[in-house]
């Protein structure tokens, strides 16, 4: 099989084989894969592993992609030819994206004949591989059914009738982002008051003042005694002509500025724990932390 290198840029080496003596828990081995996201041939995210199919020998054969969140199906896809980045939890397939969404579907609890694995394999263009050829592959090549796709350590050997029980923790990490989001805005709109303005002005008017005088002050009227006469004496005075102009008063101007306040952000993160239990009066236990650099 081929290396597989995840996102972060970490290749992944060739897998421990799976000998004869391996594969009786193989099944419990490759449970720990439910709920790695499945990629396609050109890396694009296509679902995550929901079960995993056993064949009519009883080797785990076939993967159970769920293609969508809460309607989709669980499609069956062959286990042999996977890759698999534990690193990044992801297991990539050499299908493509549509092929896989259109192969078959069944439910989880359902048990594949014969029958149901050549239809499968049929699906993929894929040979079924036939139970001697499976027996010799185990014996001469050692090659797995399902590639892990990651170097394991060597364990170091453990006395005779002695069991390991394993159980991984893990806990949520809390990661902050920003993003811009609209909070308001202010508009300026420019309006029209009218207000009254009183201004004092003088004015000029003319008037007639009548006066009578003695006649040897008057001046000689000539023959027009006794005659009709009319005088007009035109009189004029001053009004107030009112003209108004626009001059600038004074400007108003707005503009941006960033201003940085501080908050506290919290937030519930999970963690998982152990807790160890006896059973028994004989039962001794042992804390040992072991650290592996």
């Amino acid at each position: 099989m081929n290396r597989y290198e995840d996102e972060a840029g970490n290749r992944q080496g060739n897998p421990q084989s799976m000998t004869r003596e391996s594969r009786t828990g193989a099944a419990t081995d490759l449970n720990r894969f439910i709920g790695y996201d499945v990629v396609d041939k050109e890396n694009k995210k296509i679902g995550a592993v929901e079960c995993l199919w056993s064949d009519h020998t009883g080797q785990p054969a076939f993967l159970g992609v769920k293609t969508g969140w809460f309607f989709g199906k669980t499609h069956v896809v062959p286990a042999h030819s996977a890759e698999v980045s534990e690193g990044a939890r992801r297991i990539r397939l050499p299908f493509s994206e549509e092929m896989i969404k259109a192969a078959p579907a069944y439910d989880a609890d359902l048990t594949l004949d014969e029958a149901t694995e050549r239809q499968i394999y049929d699906y993929y263009h894929i040979s079924q591989p036939r139970l001697e050829e499976s027996r010799t592959e185990e014996l001469q090549t050692e090659r797995p059914r399902f590639d892990t796709g990651l170097e394991h350590e060597p364990s170091a050997p453990r006395p005779e009738g002695t069991e390991e029980a394993r159980i991984q923790l893990s806990e949520e990490e809390v990661k902050i982002g920003k993003r811009q989001v609209e909070a308001g805005g202010v508009r300026l709109h420019k309006i029209i008051r009218t207000e009254t303005v009183n201004q004092p002005v003088e004015l000029q008017r003319e008037e007639v003042v009548i006066e009578r005088v003695p006649a040897s002050e008057a001046r000689s009227a000539g023959d027009k005694a006794f005659s009709e006469q009319d005088v007009f004496i035109p009189l004029r005075r001053e009004e107030a002509v009112v003209q108004k102009e626009s001059h600038v008063r004074e400007e108003v101007r707005a503009r941006k500025r960033t201003d940085v306040e501080h908050q506290q952000v919290s937030e519930s993160v999970r963690k998982e724990d152990v807790e160890i239990k006896k059973e028994g009066e004989d039962v001794r236990l042992k804390d040992r932390e072991d650290r592996r650099t």
